[in-house]
C-alpha cells in the first residue's frame, strides 16, 4: 500500500515542484523543526521507493544542500565564514536538514542515507574546529552525530562503521582541543550553561556508539573497528572537561554515570588500563557520588565497583583507588547515611570486593579501626569487619545472599561506631 501510494506522490507535479523548489532554495523553512519534519519526511518516502531509485531520490532531494555543505565545510575560509550570520544560519539549516534524515533511517536505506551523510560529518570536524565560539554550531554538530549514531549504528556494516568511528574519533577530540583554547566558547561569562549542553551531547554519543553490536575484540590494535576502544579513547579525551560542579546538573550526572557503570561492566579489563589522570578523576566522580547524588546513581556506582574489582587483581594502585570507595561506602553505612534500599547493592559491591582483593580489604579495615578514639571502638569494629570476611572466594549467586544477611547484621552493629 506504502509503495503504491509512494509511486503515484512521485507522478503527482505538484509533488515534484515542491521537491524542485526545495532544491534550489526557493522554498525557505521557517523553523529548525519545519526542516527536520520535511527531511524526516522525504526519507520516509525514499524509504518505500525500489531500491533503484532510492539512490537517485536521494541525490535529486538532498544532494544539493550537501554538497553545498560539504564545500563549505571543506573550505580554507571556513573560520571565516562561521562570523556571518548568513553562512552561519546556512550550516544550521543543512545540520537540521541531516539531523532530520537520521530520525527516518530504516535498515532498507542505510547505505544510501550513510553515502550521503557522511561526507557532511567528516566536514563537521573541521567545523568545531573553527566554531568555538558559536555554540550553535556546536550543539548543531554534536546534534547531528548523536542522531546518526543513534538511528543507525546498529544496522551500518563493518566498511560503513570504520568511517563512522573514525568520525567520532576526530570530532571529540577536535571538541576536545577547542575546548581548552583560552579563547573557546568555555571561558567566557555565561558560558555554563553552553557547556553542559555540549558536554550531555559528547557523553550521549558515547552512549550510542556503545549500543553497537559490532565488537572486534580479534583485533585489539585497531582502532577504527572497535566499538570498545573508541568508547574508551573518547571517554578519555571527554572525562578530563567534566568537574563536579557540572556533575551538579541531575540530567548530566545521571547520563554520565550510567556511561561509566556500562563501560565498567562490559569493559572492565579495559578500563583498569585507562591512562592514570582519567582513572583518578573517575575515582574521585564516583567517590563523590556516593552520596552527593541520588539513588539511582549510587546504586550505578556500585555495580561499577563489583565489576572493576573483578578485574583489578593484576593491579595493586587500581585495587586501592577502588579500596577508597569502598571505605567511604563502609563508613556511610555506619554512620546510616546510606538509604536501607541500597543495602543489597552495597553488600553486592563489597562481598565482591572482598573475594577479589582481600589485602586491600584488609588495609582498608586496618584505615577505619586506626582511626577511632579509643579500644573499644577499635575492637567491636575489626570483630565486625571480619564477620564480612566468607570463608571461601566464591561469587556464586547463593553466597552473595548469604553475605546479605550477614550485611545487614554488620549494619546494625557498627552503627554509630566509626569516627
Amino acid at each position: 500500500w506504502y509503495q503504491r501510494r509512494v509511486r503515484d506522490l512521485m507522478k503527482d507535479d505538484n509533488f515534484m515542484k515542491l521537491i524542485e523548489r526545495y532544491t534550489t532554495g526557493a522554498i525557505v523553512l521557517p523553523t529548525s523543526k519545519c526542516n527536520r519534519m520535511f527531511a524526516a519526511a522525504m526519507t520516509t518516502v525514499m524509504s518505500h521507493l525500489p531500491t533503484s531509485e532510492q539512490k537517485p531520490f536521494a541525490d535529486k532531494v538532498f544532494g544539493t544542500i550537501r554538497d553545498g555543505t560539504v564545500k563549505l565545510l571543506f573550505s580554507p575560509d571556513l573560520a571565516s565564514a562561521v562570523n556571518s550570520p548568513q553562512l552561519t544560519q546556512q550550516i544550521l539549516t543543512a545540520l537540521d536538514t541531516f539531523s532530520g534524515i537520521a530520525t527516518a533511517i530504516v535498515n532498507k536505506i542505510i547505505n544510501v542515507v550513510f553515502e550521503t551523510v557522511i561526507p557532511v560529518l567528516e566536514g563537521c570536524v573541521n567545523l568545531i574546529r573553527v566554531s568555538q565560539h558559536v555554540s550553535p554550531l556546536t550543539r548543531g554538530v554534536l546534534e547531528l552525530f548523536c542522531a546518526i549514531a543513534d538511528s543507525g549504528i546498529l544496522q551500518i556494516d563493518k566498511s560503513q562503521t570504520t568511517r563512522l568511528y573514525t568520525s567520532c574519533y576526530e570530532l571529540l577530540k577536535a571538541y576536545s582541543e577547542t575546548t581548552a583554547k583560552p579563547g573557546s566558547a568555555t571561558h567566557l561569562v555565561g558560558a555554563e550553561e553552553d557547556r553542559f549542553d555540549s558536554i550531555l551531547l559528547c557523553l550521549e554519543l558515547l552512549s550510542h556508539l556503545c549500543s553497537k553490536d559490532f565488537f572486534n575484540f580479534d583485533d585489539p590494535d585497531n582502532l577504527d573497528d572497535s566499538s570498545s576502544k573508541l568508547v574508551l579513547i573518547g571517554l578519555d579525551i571527554i572525562v578530563p572537561h567534566i568537574d563536579i560542579e557540572l556533575l551538579k546538573y541531575p540530567k548530566l550526572s545521571s547520563e554520565f554515570f550510567k556511561l561509566i557503570t556500562f563501560i565498567c561492566e562490559v569493559y572492565p579489563e579495559k578500563v583498569v588500563n585507562l591512562p592514570e589522570n582519567v582513572v583518578d578523576q573517575i575515582m574521585l566522580m564516583l567517590k563523590v557520588g556516593l552520596n552527593n547524588y541520588n539513588d539511582d546513581i549510587t546504586f550505578y556506582i556500585f555495580n561499577a565497583v563489583s565489576a572493576l574489582s573483578v578485574h583489578s587483581s593484576k593491579s595493586l594502585s587500581f585495587q586501592k583507588k577502588i579500596g577508597q570507595i569502598v571505605k567511604h561506602t563502609l563508613l556511610l553505612i555506619s554512620s546510616q547515611e546510606l538509604p536501607a534500599e541500597l543495602y543489597d547493592t552495597a553488600a553486592d559491591m563489597v562481598f565482591t570486593f572482598i573475594c577479589k582483593c582481600r589485602q586491600e580489604y584488609l588495609a582498608v579495615v586496618n584505615e577505619i579501626v586506626v582511626q577511632q578514639p579509643d579500644t573499644n571502638s577499635q575492637e567491636c569494629l575489626r570483630t565486625a569487619f571480619s564477620a564480612l570476611i566468607p570463608n571461601s572466594p566464591n561469587l556464586s549467586r547463593r553466597d552473595k545472599g548469604q553475605f546479605s544477611k550477614i550485611f545487614e547484621n554488620f549494619a546494625v552493629n557498627v552503627y554509630g561506631i566509626c569516627r
